[in-house]
């Protein structure tokens, strides 16, 4: 009977030493992060070319749109001492890169329709990482539809984000130039000249008086009257 009390309390200890010990808990899941480029993105409509109104007043909002293709790109990067080096890649990296504060383009002119430039211009085009709401960097070899400022400082034409730069996938076709010629080189209209009538400024009425149109022509009645008078009285005297 001693034997078996003592089995009993040796299993009521453990059972309470078990209760008593805290059991750890899971871990919890990191939390996912965020894509800084999708993030950040400006969500803004694309223009629609096909609409002459919008195209001329994103036009009017900018130095120079012209049609171009991007022959080369490199990405502007942050040094230690907080100077910039321009660092050429073969590839966009996966991974946006925090150093990159603007992306460099060398873009060949294929049609201007507002500004100054020639088709073969060589060019650079300058966007910011989509990280800081910029447009970001553009495809390699691809044709864009251009809606630039011209920075007369930095011998450069810079692009922002809803200013209606986007991509011509299917090229400049014959249909989208002519119609974006007629477009963005339409000439303004002169306004129609105005007509109004105002009083002499000398007091005079506006219209003559009835005398005054009548005058000349009595003048003339009394001259031939006294003409017939005058030929009358020497006939008078011949006879």
């Amino acid at each position: 009977m001693t034997r078996a009390l003592r089995t009993t309390l040796v299993t009521v200890a453990a059972a309470l030493a078990c209760w008593c010990v805290p059991t750890p808990a899971a871990p919890a899941a990191p939390a996912a992060l965020a894509d800084p480029a999708a993030a950040s993105a400006i969500d803004c409509p694309a223009l629609d070319l096909a609409n002459a109104d919008a195209v001329r007043d994103h036009a009017d909002a900018v130095s120079d749109v012209f049609a171009g293709t991007v022959r080369d790109v490199v990405p502007v990067k942050t040094t230690r001492g907080g100077g910039k080096n321009n660092q050429g890649d073969d590839a966009p990296s996966q991974k946006p890169d925090a150093r990159v504060t603007s992306f460099d383009h060398a873009v060949v002119v294929e049609k201007d329709f507002r500004g100054a430039l020639r088709p073969g211009d060589r060019i650079k085009v300058v966007t910011e990482p989509t990280a800081d709401e910029g447009v970001g960097r553009l495809e390699q070899d691809q044709m864009y539809l251009f809606f630039a400022d011209a920075e007369q400082g930095m011998r450069a034409y810079l692009v922002a984000p809803c200013k209606g730069t986007q991509l011509l996938q299917g090229g400049l076709g014959a249909r989208l130039r002519n119609f974006l010629d007629a477009t963005l080189s339409e000439e303004p209209e002169e306004p129609a000249p105005s007509y109004s009538l105002a009083e002499p400024e000398d007091g005079a009425r506006s219209t003559p008086a009835l005398g005054r149109l009548a005058a000349p022509g009595a003048a003339v009645a009394l001259i031939g009257v006294l003409g017939l008078f005058v030929i009358a009285r020497i006939n008078a005297r011949r006879g």
